[in-house]
């Protein structure tokens, strides 16, 4: 092959590839999202915002109205440890809201979206926990809680008592933890009474957050949480 025809070729074959380069370009050239949804979930009766764990513990759910239709699949982001919630991955437009944890069930908000959409959902916790520690010798720290529960909750199962290294702390995260099965005893019960631990094992001087946790049944298992209390050990 003569050295002009092999030039040729090359230059042709360059063209296609940059042809196909550009035209890659221009299908990922995609809207991004230009809108974002912040808000806290808050009790009802006390106005506080509702306690949860990051990630399982109580979820945002919205659906986008497009094409005169609701979407089938949500954009879906967790409730943090102090009930506030963010989603930075969405479009403005029209949307349906509804949340999923330990709570009964609400009614979905429907709202427009765009720029930056602040929103406080209001739910019924099944439980409301409250939460007592103190530190104790050769590294103990004692936890007390009172659980009271609201008219929707289901059966009470659990109460677990745990502790971090770090303020992130639930059923999931933790160095110690105690459980106290309480599904065999009726809920009047229950919510009579003070329930305690002791999380031993722990080391002196350090600092331990601390929780306390309980499940109400339901499909999803979500807990519902205390305060957390930062705690330093003598």
């Amino acid at each position: 092959m003569r050295k002009q025809d092999i030039i040729k070729k090359t230059l042709l074959v360059s063209a296609v590839l940059c042809g196909l380069w550009l035209q890659g370009c221009s299908l990922d050239n995609y809207e991004t999202p230009n809108a974002a949804l912040t808000g806290r979930l808050v009790d009802s009766e006390t106005n506080e915002p509702v306690p949860s764990q990051i990630p399982n513990g109580a979820r945002i759910r919205i659906y986008e109205f497009y094409n005169d239709a609701w979407s089938s699949q949500p954009y879906n982001s967790w409730v943090k440890q102090d009930g506030s919630f963010e989603n930075k991955s969405v479009f403005a437009g029209k949307y349906r809201i509804t949340a999923e944890g330990p709570f009964a069930a609400i009614d979905p908000i429907e709202t427009e979206i765009s720029g930056a959409k602040t929103l406080d959902i209001s739910v019924t916790p099944y439980l409301r926990l409250s939460i007592s520690a103190t530190s104790g010798a050769g590294g103990e720290i004692n936890v007390s809680t009172k659980v009271s529960r609201s008219a929707a909750a289901p059966k009470i199962r659990t109460i677990s008592f745990v502790a971090s290294k770090t303020a992130y702390v639930d059923r999931n995260v933790f160095v110690k933890k105690v459980d106290i099965d309480v599904n065999g005893v009726d809920d009047a019960e229950v919510v009579s009474k003070t329930y305690s631990a002791t999380l031993t094992g722990l080391t002196p001087g350090k600092t331990y957050w601390v929780r306390v946790g309980a499940l109400a049944n339901n499909s999803g298992s979500y807990y519902n949480y205390s305060q957390i209390v930062e705690l330093t050990l003598p």
